[in-house]
């Protein structure tokens, strides 16, 4: 049975001169597992506790977090929904440990109501674009940040939600997100080309395609939204002529909505380029590849 006692019995043997000891005493608890997340960070906030034993209980606290991160993605990843919400609620936990789902959630609320209001059913799918871009980048001010090397707090989607600055990835989520909740086709497009841009794809729920008639084989996509250029709609036969002056590949997966476990691979990978571009948060790398490896 796992006691209050125990775990701070263990947290004094991780002080001990006799390196096996405290081997043994940091592997007693992380195998106790994520449980006993709340008792350590009671621990850690305890003002009166020994400096050496906050340190064994942030180290401790850090590994367990960890591996409540990488247990929840692993059983994402063998789930049959895959829900794109919950696998980025997943991530922005690893930097964000305190992060509730709920606070999570709640964050959308506000930018998804003021979307409802302004969609009826009455409008074309040209109008509803219109409409969510005059939401999202008109009245709260969402905007792409263009500057190199990005900060992971422009690629944390519940970060960019308090700050309403971030990079095509950040900003295509809570896009997408927002507006598969108002059931409105609207599926991210990407591939681990760092490269391509991130895009949204409106896919075609009426049949307007053949009226409309691009010219181009469009694997079901009505026309494409830019991000990064404040919901450009941008159709077929010019993403794809844009695409080749680029010199990027022509395959078909660059055109039509990837599946949300690749959208969460380009996410992890683009999170793992923003730490590796500042000193203060290398030490994650190892972490982020770690997570990578669930993928393969």
């Amino acid at each position: 049975m796992i006691t209050k006692t125990s775990i701070h019995a263990l947290i004094k043997l991780m002080d001990d001169p006799d390196p096996m000891v405290v081997q043994h005493a940091r592997e007693k608890l992380v195998e106790y597992g994520e449980n006993i997340i709340p008792d350590l960070e009671v621990l850690e906030e305890d003002c009166f506790i020994d400096p050496n034993q906050l340190d064994n209980i942030t180290r401790v606290l850090e590994l367990l977090r960890f591996q409540r991160v990488k247990h929840a993605l692993s059983t994402w990843l063998k789930s049959d929904e895959k829900n794109l919400m919950q696998a980025v609620y997943v991530i922005c936990s690893y930097q964000f440990p305190d992060l509730t789902i709920q606070d999570f959630t709640a964050q959308f609320q506000s930018l998804r109501h003021q979307c409802w209001m302004e969609i009826n059913s009455r409008q074309t799918s040209f109008e509803k674009v219109e409409a969510l871009n005059k939401i999202f980048f008109d009245e709260f001010d969402f905007v792409r940040v263009n500057e190199l090397p990005h900060s992971p707090f422009e690629i944390f989607v519940n970060s960019v939600m308090e700050t309403k600055e971030g990079t095509d990835i950040s900003l295509g989520l809570i896009y997408s997100l927002v507006a598969q909740s108002l059931d409105i086709p609207i599926y991210g497009v990407t591939t681990m080309n760092n490269r391509a841009p991130f895009v949204l794809a409106y896919m075609d729920k009426d049949n307007l395609l053949p009226i409309l008639d691009w010219g181009i084989d469009n694997n079901g996509v009505l026309f494409y939204i830019g991000v990064g250029t404040k919901g450009l709609i941008v159709d077929p036969k010019q993403l794809r002529e844009i695409y080749l002056s680029e010199g990027l590949p022509q395959s078909r997966a660059q055109f039509e909505p990837s599946p949300n476990t690749l959208i969460i691979k380009k996410y992890l990978k683009d999170i793992k380029r923003s730490y590796s571009n500042q000193a203060q948060f290398r030490y994650k790398l190892k972490d982020i590849e770690e997570l990578l490896e669930l993928f393969r």
